[in-house]
């Protein structure tokens, strides 16, 4: 099979995408995947709330004459941000998004379960929506904490700004070319800081930004650390899948 060939490729409401084979036994289907990971940091009532989207796929490709999984692309795709709105707002934002076009039926959530993420992360299960919830603690590490129905988990700010800048520096996360509010996120990212405790550990500060407290920046972080560590809840199985962790 040449490698030049065009694949005729199904997206299927769920996130599955297949080659379409034309009933030709000789073609194999091959089954990849398009999801999407929304991401929020929330803010207190005055402070901004912020929203990014990362769209997350593997598609097949033609390689070496055989049709297999391509590598793994996660790009930025979508950023928002708003405030002066009730809990009850931003849990209807939330569903609101994570039930729109394209993300409908093939799309994950996590949120910052800090303050006031405990709130809304109970408002979502009261709704029966499905996400995950990292709360930001000291050090280097993460772990699924014990409490929460399995959906918190306890994870170091410095793991979670190290993990996004290695995936960029990697590329293995770009943002996509028209991708909103990009300029406000880099400024963000950028606000974050290395320094050097007094007992001698490296820890992550952020300096405000000009516009806000570096909540898209924090978005982003979480849904880097989620796409990298967390294994979303419906997650395709793959055969041949090259590029994954």
């Amino acid at each position: 099979m040449a490698e030049n060939v065009e694949l005729d490729l199904v997206f299927k409401p769920n996130g599955q995408v297949v080659n379409e084979t034309g009933q030709d036994p000789a073609i194999p289907r091959v089954t990849g995947y398009q999801r999407y990971l929304i991401s929020a940091d929330l803010g207190q009532a005055n402070d901004y709330s912020a929203v990014v989207v990362l769209k997350d796929q593997a598609l097949p490709i033609v390689d070496d004459g055989k049709i297999i999984v391509g590598p793994r692309e996660r790009t930025v795709v979508f950023a928002d941000r708003f405030r002066g709105v009730s809990y009850v707002d931003v849990v209807d934002y939330l569903v609101r998004i994570k039930n729109a076009a394209p993300f409908g039926g093939k799309s994950d959530l996590v949120i910052d379960g800090t303050s006031i993420g405990r709130v809304v992360s109970d408002m979502l299960i009261e709704q029966n929506v499905s996400h995950n919830a990292i709360t930001m603690v000291g050090g280097q590490d993460w772990q699924k904490s014990p409490h929460g129905g399995g959906r918190y988990y306890n994870v170091g700010k410095t793991l979670l700004v190290e993990t996004l800048a290695v995936l960029f520096a990697s590329g293995d996360i770009r943002f996509a070319p028209d991708c909103p509010l990009r300029d406000e996120i880099e400024a963000d990212l950028a606000s974050f800081q290395v320094e050097t405790s007094k007992a001698g550990n490296q820890i992550i500060t952020q300096q405000r930004t000009s516009h806000g407290h570096g909540d898209l920046g924090i978005a982003l972080v979480l849904g880097g650390f989620a796409s990298q560590y967390i294994r979303p809840r419906h997650m395709i199985a793959q055969s041949e899948l090259r590029g994954w962790y």
